[in-house]
């Protein structure tokens, strides 16, 4: 097996140098956002096209702006994975629907206006939580929680886009002619790293430690490409084998196995609204949810969040367990064990002090055999010796934005995102000192 610092047999500077961007480019469909469409509005367009971001357009720019359609990260996979075939997502919708819609009809490119950056679920459900007085619901009984929840979402469902309190930046843009003589390197490094070295248009109120897409716009203002941090990786892995013999490197050699008290997580009875508030707080995309035995059995994050709709801010006070087996068309299978299957056997009531090691073994049980089940996840994980290239693939074939290192217990000891990898490929290449060290805030 390689060791991580045994690459001096292919300089990995010279090779992503020599990668010029315009390799990674294909031919797209654009979803852009109105920057005065409600966040209703903004929310159903993004779980139409099954997509977490979409460029905005400012108010002066609607009566001309060009109709394309994004094929943005979804599921994890980046480039046209949920925006292509048949017209567009496969709806073909586009084309009749009012411009008061919130998304621009499709129509032959016409000179467009200003750009103002990009409108993601992240910075949707942070501006709900700044909405909210905390205080209020903290202590409240789920169905009281649930209620406010509903409320509050009915009012900020009428904001604009515009009106956002934590209006991220999470893009960069690029000019068209530019961007085809800039290399993969500089495009890792100062494109998705390095956001002190922002080319970002518009007014933001959130600062991001990394981007995870970068837009392209011609010399007329129109925008050409999305590329995101899940074609680099992909495009990357497909051409592994000119980067010498780091894919060989384990997860352990690279770095990735940090410690059981590095993983973020809650337990499955966690509100799913203090889950996100534990996500605002520590500046990351996902949680890990594990047992009382410290076992992973879900994954929460904003990928799982994506079809979320005004209406259902109220589901936000539910067990994050719940949550998720709601969202996955399942009921959490750890309720299931909690059922007294044999009053008059000897299996421990929920009232006897047995009955807690008793449920947990009966989930471990499960979790070895499919990891997820309990929440009716497929959750992809890898062990401490996996190599990279098998990281990659797992990411690329399931169509990731993380990945968690787990010991044979199922205990998680690390968690590889998208920007992980790319940092590990800038560190061997560009000399970026990045915070190498902290949880990514990825997809």
């Amino acid at each position: 097996m390689a060791h991580a610092n045994d690459v001096a047999n292919v300089d990995i500077s010279a090779v992503l140098s020599s990668i010029a961007l315009e390799e990674l480019l294909f031919s797209q469909t654009i979803t852009v956002v109105r920057s005065t469409a409600s966040v209703d509005q903004t929310l159903r367009v993004l779980a139409k096209h099954r997509i977490l971001s979409a460029p905005v357009r400012s108010k002066s720019a609607e009566s001309s702006l060009a109709a394309l359609m994004i094929a943005e990260e979804s599921d994890g996979s980046g480039g046209n994975c949920g925006n292509c075939g048949n017209g567009g997502s496969g709806s073909g919708g586009d084309k009749n629907q009012d411009a008061g819609s919130g998304v621009v009809p499709e129509s032959p490119v016409t000179p467009s206006g200003k750009l103002s950056g990009f409108i993601d679920i992240r910075d949707v459900l942070s501006s709900f939580l700044k909405e909210l007085d905390l205080s209020q619901i903290q202590d409240a009984k789920m169905l009281r929680k649930m209620r406010i929840l509903e409320e509050k979402g009915q009012e900020f469902a009428c904001k604009s886009v515009e009106s956002l309190k934590s209006l991220g930046s999470d893009g960069s843009f690029y000019n068209l002619d530019e961007a085809k003589s800039t290399n993969l390197l500089d495009i890792i490094c100062d494109g998705f790293l390095n956001t002190d070295n922002k080319k970002n248009i518009g007014d933001v109120s959130r600062k991001r430690h990394v981007f995870h897409r970068l837009a392209l716009v011609d010399g007329g203002g129109e925008l050409c490409h999305i590329v995101s941090q899940s074609d680099v990786i992909k495009f990357i892995y497909e051409h592994l084998d000119e980067f010498g013999t780091i894919g060989g490197c384990s997860a352990e050699e690279l770095g990735f196995v940090r410690g059981e008290a590095y993983v973020v997580k809650v337990p499955p009875e966690t509100p799913a609204i203090d889950a996100m508030v534990l996500m605002e707080e520590r500046d990351i995309s996902a949680v890990a949810v594990v047992n009382s035995g410290g076992e992973i059995i879900g994954n929460f994050s904003i990928s799982e969040l994506r079809n979320i709709m005004s209406e259902h801010f109220g589901s936000l006070a539910l067990p994050v367990g719940e949550f998720l087996a709601l969202e996955h068309g399942t009921e959490y299978a750890g309720y299931a064990a909690t059922k007294d299957k044999d009053v008059s056997g000897t299996s421990p009531k929920p009232s006897e002090s047995g009955f807690k090691f008793a449920q947990d073994r009966e989930m471990r049980q499960k979790s070895k055999s499919a990891p997820g089940h309990e929440v009716g996840q497929q959750l992809i994980t890898c062990e401490q010796g996996t190599t990279l290239r098998a990281i990659m693939d797992k990411i690329v074939r399931h169509r990731l934005h993380r990945l968690y290192v787990c010991t044979d217990e199922m205990i998680p000891v690390g968690v590889i995102t998208l920007t992980d990898l790319l940092r590990k490929f800038a560190n061997h290449s560009c000399g970026w000192g990045g915070r190498s060290s902290a949880p990514s805030p990825s997809k």
